[in-house]
C-alpha cells in the first residue's frame, strides 16, 4: 500500500500526530509527508519522514481537517480530524477521530460519513521524567489561541523568574522546561481536540492544572488538578509547589504511541479488505 499524508511543517497542534501516522504507515508500504502551508518537513521534532517525491501515486491519503484535497474516487480518503477548525467534506472515506468529542462533532454535521476514534497517545520517551529534582517553576504553553493574558496574571502573581512561557520551542527545549518545573497550567480552546502538552507534561512528572472544561474524559485529558475558575487556576501552583511529582501510577494514564500505533495497524489491515490495495 502507498501513502501520502498531507501536514504541515508550522509549529502547531496535530503536526506530530500526522507525522507518527506516516512513519507508521511504512510497515505497509510507501509513506511520505506532503507539506502544506509552508514547504519543507517540520524541523521541531525528530522523526523519520521523507517528502513525498512523486514517485508512486498513492492509494491512500490521510489528511487534516484544515486541508481536505479531493483526489480520484480509486484513492482512500482518510480525514484524520485532530480538531474542530473545519467541518468534514463528503469525499471522506473514512473520518479518524482525535477524541470522542470529535466524533460527537462529525455525526452531528456529517452522520453520512463513516467515523471512529483512535484514542490519542503521546511518544513518551522524550517527556519522561528522569527523577530531577523539580524547580518551582509554572510551565505555561503562550499562543494567541491559548489565552496569552493568563501567562500574564501568572507573572503578575508569582513574578517573571517563576513563569516560563513555552512557545516556538523545539520538542526537545519543551521536554527539559516541563521535567524542570513543577507545574503546567494549561488553558485551551473550543476547537481543541485532544491536546498533546497536558500529557506531555504528565509525563515529564508536572503537576497539570487546568479550567473542568479543558480536563475532561471526552478530551483525553482527565487528569491533573481541575479548577471552576480563573481565580482558582491562579491559585492552584501555590499549593503545588513542594509537592512530589506525580507517581509512575498516575503518569501512566498517558498512553503511549506503541498503542496507538496498534490500533492504526489494524484499521489499515481491515481497510485493505475493503479499498485500498494490498
Amino acid at each position: 500500500m502507498r501513502s501520502v499524508v498531507f501536514a504541515p511543517a508550522l509549529v502547531n497542534g496535530g503536526v506530530k500526530s500526522l507525522y507518527a501516522v506516516c512513519s507508521w504507515l511504512r510497515r505497509f508500504g510507501e509513506s511520505q509527508i506532503q507539506p502544506f502551508g509552508a514547504p519543507g518537513l517540520a524541523r521541531w521534532f525528530a522523526h523519520d519522514c521523507t517528502l513525498f517525491d512523486h514517485s508512486y501515486e498513492p492509494d491512500l491519503v490521510v489528511y487534516p481537517e484544515v486541508y481536505q484535497p479531493e483526489f480520484d474516487a480509486s484513492v482512500y480518503h482518510l480525514c484524520f480530524a485532530l480538531g474542530r477548525h473545519n467541518e468534514i467534506r463528503p469525499h471522506a472515506d473514512l473520518v479518524i477521530c482525535r477524541s470522542p468529542e470529535i466524533l460527537h462533532w462529525v455525526r452531528e454535521h456529517a452522520p453520512q460519513l463513516r467515523a471512529e476514534v483512535i484514542v490519542p497517545s503521546i511518544d513518551r520517551r522524550p517527556f519522561e521524567y528522569d527523577d530531577r529534582r523539580k524547580v518551582e517553576q509554572i510551565c505555561y504553553f503562550t499562543r494567541l489561541d491559548k489565552h496569552p493574558e493568563t501567562a500574564l496574571a501568572l507573572r503578575a502573581r508569582y513574578g517573571a523568574h517563576r513563569v516560563i512561557e513555552i512557545v516556538d520551542c523545539s520538542e526537545r527545549e519543551v521536554a527539559e522546561r516541563l521535567r524542570q518545573a513543577q507545574v503546567m497550567v494549561w488553558r485551551g480552546h473550543r476547537r481543541e481536540g485532544s491536546p498533546r502538552p497536558p500529557k506531555e507534561a504528565l509525563v515529564a512528572g508536572c503537576h497539570v492544572v487546568g479550567l473542568e472544561d479543558d480536563m475532561r474524559p471526552g478530551l483525553a485529558t482527565d487528569f491533573g488538578v481541575k479548577c471552576q475558575s480563573i481565580e482558582e487556576l491562579l491559585e492552584a501552583p501555590e499549593c503545588l509547589f513542594g509537592r512530589p511529582p506525580p507517581t509512575i501510577a498516575e503518569r501512566a494514564v498517558v498512553r503511549s504511541a506503541r498503542e496507538e500505533e496498534r490500533d492504526w495497524a489494524t484499521l489499515v489491515q481491515s481497510l485493505a479488505l475493503e479499498k485500498v490495495p494490498a
